[in-house]
């Protein structure tokens, strides 16, 4: 089977060339017996024309009845991890099927289809189970963001004499979700997000120390986040829980403005990518989050407002599950124009909330408006983490410290964006 860039499809059984040929060849020798009245070569010509379609009629009657069974490991993919894909083909036919060459396709990842020899898989009548089925195994590297599909399996089907041939479909494509990677934001070196001692410095807003709602130990917490008063007091080891978060909500602004670049955006990646991991870190310390996107595009024009509504308010209180945001944020795109800007209503919707942790991530391939940089004003305290290419003047970062910002910068073209953030000008 042909692995170019035409699309695989499946295609009913048919004679090859070779079968053509052999028929012509019949021909010709019947035509030649008529001629010379050789006897012998008459019976050959018509041997030629009756095996292929002896043969293309014994492959209709005999056809496999074939299903794929798939697995994928891990079952939860972030964008840049490689997965493993394990296909078992099954025949539940009394005829078994030769050795075939395969295709299968798979999107979201840079290959476009894997491609290899499946060997002959036996009837199922064959008392062992072993033949009666094959197995496909192969890795996926770097997946990207969003929803990926593997499969349909493609076999091509040809018989041991080479004269018929079929691409036979199995199984249908299956989904994957690849969901934003969350990084550790301790890279990015910012007090507000960091957690233990230094986040009850920088983001306790009531009670002291000894306030501090506390929880068990558990085998995953680490140890800077123990509670040692408590701790002595209850003869146990006690970590901080820091409910008291929950009572302030932090707000997280995506800047989805239009990108100009073709494909795939690295700086929005990136941004993307930053925008997962400090809702994850801002979740974890006891924050009820709010996630505010610069621009949004409702399709269903009869639920406008509601779909409004719900891009611009994805809320989520420190006790329930980021899942909500984690499917938007894998299936989110920069807008396609910039109509869809949505600053004044993001700027109401931020005045009318207390304040607390802002974090603004956007890109510095585009001109900032001074509407965005004024979302300073409801922040405490106010984070921008720019995603782009390096530069050597950085206005824009230059721009947001005169704001009052505290200003993370990350290069989107670096092999990783995450190990090199610069920061400017922290707000005292």
């Amino acid at each position: 089977m042909t692995t170019n860039a035409r699309p695989v499809k499946a295609r009913r059984l048919r004679p090859t060339a070779r079968a053509w040929g052999l028929m012509a060849a019949g021909v010709v020798l019947i035509a030649l017996a008529e001629i010379f009245g050789v006897a012998e070569l008459r019976f050959f010509g018509l041997v030629l024309i009756l095996l292929p379609l002896l043969t293309l009629l014994l492959r209709v009657l005999a056809r496999p009845k074939l299903e794929i069974e798939r697995a994928v490991y891990p079952t939860t993919v972030a964008a840049g991890d490689r997965i493993r894909v394990v296909a078992e083909v099954r025949n539940k036919s009394i005829y078994g099927l030769e050795a075939s060459s395969y295709i299968d396709r798979v999107t979201g990842t840079d290959r476009q289809q894997v491609a290899g020899v499946l060997p002959a898989v036996a009837s199922r009548l064959h008392r062992r189970e072993g033949r009666r089925r094959r197995r496909i195994a192969y890795g996926l590297t770097r997946m990207r963001r969003g929803i990926s599909q593997i499969g349909p399996l493609f076999l091509e089907n040809i018989d041991g004499l080479g004269l018929t041939r079929r691409v036979i479909q199995v199984g249908d494509p299956v989904e994957i979700e690849v969901w934003p990677h969350v990084h550790n934001v301790d890279r990015l070196d910012i007090p507000a997000l960091r957690t233990g001692s230094e986040a009850e410095i920088a983001l306790g807003r009531a009670g002291d120390a000894d306030d501090v709602v506390t929880r068990e130990y558990r085998r995953s917490d680490a140890l800077r986040r123990v509670h040692w008063r408590a701790t002595a007091r209850a003869g146990e080891l006690r970590v901080r829980q820091e409910e008291h978060h929950a009572e302030v909500v932090a707000l997280v602004v995506f800047d989805t403005a239009p990108t100009n670049r073709k494909g795939i955006d690295p700086a929005f990646e990136l941004g993307v990518s930053v925008i997962a991991s400090v809702l994850t870190r801002l979740h974890e310390i006891g924050y009820d989050t709010e996630l505010l996107e610069t621009h949004t595009e409702i399709d269903d024009s009869e639920n406008a407002n509601a779909g409004r509504e719900s891009a611009l308010n994805l809320r989520t209180s420190a006790g329930e599950s980021l899942g909500r945001v984690m499917r938007h944020l894998m299936l989110v795109q920069p807008a396609s124009s910039e109509d869809a800007d949505d600053l004044e209503e993001l700027h109401m919707r931020a005045a009318s909330m207390g304040r607390g942790p802002m974090v603004l991530v956007t890109r510095t391939d585009r001109p900032i408006s001074e509407s965005l940089i004024d979302f300073a004003g409801y922040g405490d305290p106010a984070i921008a983490i720019l995603c782009g290419p390096a530069i050597e003047t950085d206005s824009s970062a230059t721009r947001f410290v005169g704001a009052g910002w505290e200003v993370v910068r990350m290069n989107s073209s670096a092999r990783d964006p995450w190990a090199t953030p610069r920061r400017f000008g922290v707000a005292e």
